[in-house]
């Protein structure tokens, strides 16, 4: 019965990503196909109120920006991937403020950056082991299970990008990154506390082992319950 579910739900949300991807695809065509019924997407860009700048991509020569801006995403790249975040909160500003590029340009761009620390991740992770199974550390039905919904929002994610005008996806860039980082920062502070506690509770085991003359030795403990295989 479990397994039908998760069929079902696969199915359905691959379903309506083909169908809002199809769906957007055929809206836009008839918005540049067809003058007297104009689209969504043709009424907000013909308004010119909803433009609140037009497309900027700089001269791209070498500069301090440009070396600026390798250095940056060097570095936001090795830490992006250590943090599992990709590192697009730092690829964006830098390619707005740094190198020049509207948010739009910055975003499709930063999306192409990602995709090689994506892929050498991955690439990497399928010979990681899991810590407590004998099975990869990659789940393939955790991230089977959630490609269909994901799939579907960024179709709409593209969709309204070119749909939004400059400044609302900057408000939303902003108001993103905040939140997430505000988050990551308090979660942070929290492993940091927990981790010196479990730190000075090892030391004071060890002084403790010393001061009654006991020997103390690292030894790898073997878990009763033998280890299930994924199947």
């Amino acid at each position: 019965m479990a397994a039908k579910g998760i069929a079902a739900y696969l199915v359905t949300g691959f379903s309506l990503a083909v169908l809002s991807a199809y769906y957007f695809a055929s809206r836009y065509s008839l918005g540049r196909g067809a003058e007297e019924e104009p689209s969504l997407l043709s009424v907000f860009e013909s308004n010119p109120s909803y433009r609140s700048e037009a497309k900027f991509w700089p001269e791209l020569k070498f500069n301090w920006r440009v070396a600026l801006a390798t250095v940056i995403g060097f570095v936001g790249s090795a830490c992006g991937t250590v943090g599992g975040v990709g590192g697009g909160g730092i690829f964006v500003p830098m390619l707005t403020l740094i190198v020049g590029f509207d948010s739009k340009s910055a975003a499709a761009i930063s999306k192409c950056m990602i995709m090689g620390a994506a892929a050498s991740s991955v690439w990497y992770n399928l010979r990681v082991p899991h810590p407590c199974r004998e099975v990869p550390i990659l789940d393939y039905d955790l991230a089977l299970l959630f490609q269909p919904m994901l799939m579907l929002g960024i179709t709409l994610g593209v969709a309204l990008s070119v749909i939004f005008p400059y400044w609302l996806i900057t408000v939303l860039i902003i108001t993103l990154f905040m939140g997430t980082s505000s988050r990551s920062f308090l979660r942070a502070i929290e492993m940091w506390k927990e981790e010196t506690k479990l730190k000075k509770a090892a030391e004071e085991r060890q002084q403790n082992g010393k001061a009654d003359g006991e020997l103390l030795i690292d030894a790898e403990y073997e878990p009763l319950v033998p280890k299930g295989r994924k199947t």
